[in-house]
């Protein structure tokens, strides 16, 4: 719930025309709120005093506008939007968590349903090897399971299966976790709000020079596995992404082809 400074307060009421749910009013000349409050935090950006306090967040990272919001140029956002590309070679080099703890920002400032704010995040690097242990485990546990197996699409159960294969025999190249130094699992109780943020999470690495890889065949693997469930604390339903995340290893020359925009106009 928000707090009003009613010394900075001049009961302009440009936070009550911001607040959705309706919970702030002017009293005595100065604006005050119910409990009625979700912390969105509109009145606190629109406050020509600075004064709105949010109590229960972190004031870490904002900003403050001199004349205008900052903006980036359309073309250069699209532009970077297009370059972005699926990375399935790493090179062997660590992520410096000083670089991860900025690109999760970029999560942290994703907008969330309700400003709930339940998105977490698990960052696995210096540990990855245990779990691709757990990450196999669980894929042997579909495999064996022709109900699970069947409910694949024939593409990708092929794969999976040339994938456990090449595995428990020793042989091939790594074609699941293509040689990435760590994974970033993004859990949350709402895949609105996981996707979200794991989208601006993407980009903003690309923006630190790495790469992202979304993988759904780990993301089965360790939702399948108790063990693996336990070792993250977390529950199957929570994962709703498992990012690599690296040093891309290739370069690209070009963006790629799409369908057209599928979209309907009235």
């Amino acid at each position: 719930m928000v707090e009003i400074l009613t010394e900075k307060c001049i009961g302009c009421g440009q936070c009550l025309k911001e607040c959705f749910p309706n919970c702030l009013s002017i009293v005595d000349g100065k604006a005050c709120a119910n409990d009625m409050c979700i912390d969105c935090g509109h009145c606190y950006a629109v406050c020509p005093t600075n004064a709105i306090n949010l109590p229960e967040q972190s004031e870490e990272g904002v900003i403050e506008f001199n004349n205008s919001k900052p903006t980036i140029d359309s073309e250069l956002m699209l532009n970077f939007i297009k370059s972005r590309r699926s990375i399935r070679n790493y090179k062997d080099k660590k992520i410096p968590i000083q670089t991860m703890e900025h690109i999760l920002q970029a999560g942290r400032f994703t907008p969330t349903g309700g400003n709930i704010q339940d998105v977490h995040y698990i960052f696995i690097q210096d540990n990855l090897e245990t779990l691709k242990k757990m990450v196999w485990d669980g894929l042997n546990t579909i495999l064996a399971d022709p109900e699970r197996v069947n409910s694949i699409q024939e593409r990708y159960r092929i794969i999976l299966q040339n994938l456990w294969e090449a595995y428990s025999n020793g042989t091939g190249e790594d074609r699941l976790f293509f040689n990435s130094p760590a994974l970033l699992i993004v859990n949350s109780n709402s895949a609105l709000n996981g996707g979200l943020a794991s989208s601006n999470i993407e980009l903003m690495a690309n923006s630190e020079g790495l790469g992202v890889l979304y993988s759904g065949f780990i993301q089965m693997a360790l939702s399948i596995n108790p063990a693996a469930c336990e070792y993250l604390n977390i529950t199957p339903d929570q994962i709703k992404s498992c990012m690599l995340i690296g040093y891309p290893n290739v370069s690209y020359r070009r963006t790629v082809p799409r369908k057209p925009t599928n979209i309907q106009w009235m």
